[in-house]
């Protein structure tokens, strides 16, 4: 269960969203009534015509990451919480597939869809992170996409975010205490990358032992075995193009994001920040939309 303060805040925020901002939703991915194959199709004019520069605004966190300090028992921590169905213009029809997708056992065409079927929402937890390196660096931000019921539509996304190299402690105890109670954890290329980082920072920490769920879905293990050969990589991006019709805008490439941080760390000026925290942010919730595609054989390539 998530902490009351935290479902208050949740509550508030859900009352007082304001209405979307048509010009930011252009960018974040076609409407629910455009093609799939007209969608793909400017996502790859889009990619074709390369990365459009983007300078990024100054400012401090407050600011640009809207979000509020939480206290905990192994210190403090800086939170942005959204319901998910509001990550994307699309969102809740995303979770009404992933409803679809989670429902009563049956004869389900795949292994990944078997292993989800009958899986409870407050089960299970998506997590991607964003460090400050490789081994032995920091891990700055954990994303989470979890549910506090059973109610596929209430799903939370969770952004835990280090604005120093102290609060990295209080950001590990807090994922690890999301991820204590779950049975499937979500992720891509966690198996190689996200859990052996937070395995090795809450040892460093004293932390104890990083809390894993016992059904592991590892997208990019299934990924690699559908459209490898087919496509030109397998990376996340590359399924967010071909499968859910969209290009990334000013997104920050993953090699910038250790010293993004760093920088921020020393300067306080959150404007690359913002950008990371959007790409954690659309790296989560594309995880969620690529489900379906992943989980039906038939997947047009």
């Amino acid at each position: 269960m998530l902490p009351k303060r935290l479902r208050r805040r949740l509550r508030q925020i859900d009352r007082e969203r304001r209405r979307p901002n048509p010009t930011r939703e252009m960018s974040r991915g076609p409407a629910p009534q455009q093609s799939t194959r007209r969608a793909r199709e400017s996502a790859a004019e889009a990619e074709a015509a390369g990365p459009r520069p983007v300078t990024p605004p100054s400012g401090p966190l407050e600011e640009l990451v809207p979000g509020e300090v939480i206290e905990c028992d192994q210190g403090s921590y800086w939170l942005v919480a959204r319901p998910a169905r509001e990550m994307l213009p699309h969102g809740a029809e995303i979770l009404a597939r992933f409803e679809r997708l989670i429902g009563p056992p049956g004869d389900e065409a795949g292994d990944l869809a078997a292993r989800l079927r009958g899986t409870r929402p407050a089960e299970l937890a998506l997590l991607d992170t964003e460090t400050g390196g490789l081994s032995a660096a920091p891990v700055f931000l954990v994303g989470m996409i979890v549910w506090e019921s059973d109610a596929a539509d209430q799903a939370v996304a969770l952004q835990m975010f280090a604005r120093d190299y102290a609060e990295e402690r209080a950001v590990l105890a807090e994922a690890a205490r999301l991820l204590r109670d779950r049975r499937v954890l979500m992720t891509y290329n966690g198996r190689s990358f996200d859990l052996p980082m937070m395995r090795e920072r809450m040892i460093y920490h004293g932390l104890g032992e990083c809390p894993e769920p016992p059904t592991h879905l590892d997208l990019l293990h299934e990924t690699r075995a559908r459209f490898r050969g087919v496509w030109e990589d397998c990376r996340l991006q590359t399924l967010e193009m071909h499968l859910c019709g969209r290009a990334r805008l000013g997104d920050i490439d993953g090699a910038d994001i250790p010293d993004a941080w760093h920088e921020f760390v020393g300067s306080g000026d959150a404007g690359r920040m913002a950008q990371v925290l959007e790409h954690n942010r659309l790296d989560l919730i594309t995880m969620l939309e690529v489900l379906p595609h992943l989980c039906d054989r038939g997947t047009e390539r």
